[in-house]
């Protein structure tokens, strides 16, 4: 699942509120159950404002505000706040729980 929040401002919050009902659906809480890791190699991304969704100790997921070249490569003229998420991985970790 991929979801994308357009906006005329950049609001990191709504997405990470998005990221974190989806985890308290499937019964995961911050910090306890998963976590965010700095991705500053993620080109898609501005350079402190993309993040890895860690669970269990893997990857199931990146966030963050896209970069500017990547909005210009669409012709999007607002900033974009991106949730990606292997809902595969996601469950698969809570059926092993």
């Amino acid at each position: 699942m991929t979801a994308c929040v357009l906006d005329q401002v950049s609001n990191f919050e709504v997405i990470h509120g998005l990221l974190d009902l989806i985890m308290l659906k499937v019964g995961a809480t911050f910090v306890k159950d998963y976590r965010l890791e700095n991705d500053g190699d993620d080109p898609r991304f501005l350079p402190t404002r993309g993040f890895s969704v860690i669970l269990g100790g893997k990857k199931v997921g990146s966030m963050g505000v896209l970069h500017p070249d990547v909005l210009n490569n669409f012709e999007i003229k607002y900033p974009v706040q991106s949730l990606e998420l292997d809902f595969d991985a996601l469950f698969t970790h809570f059926k092993t729980i």
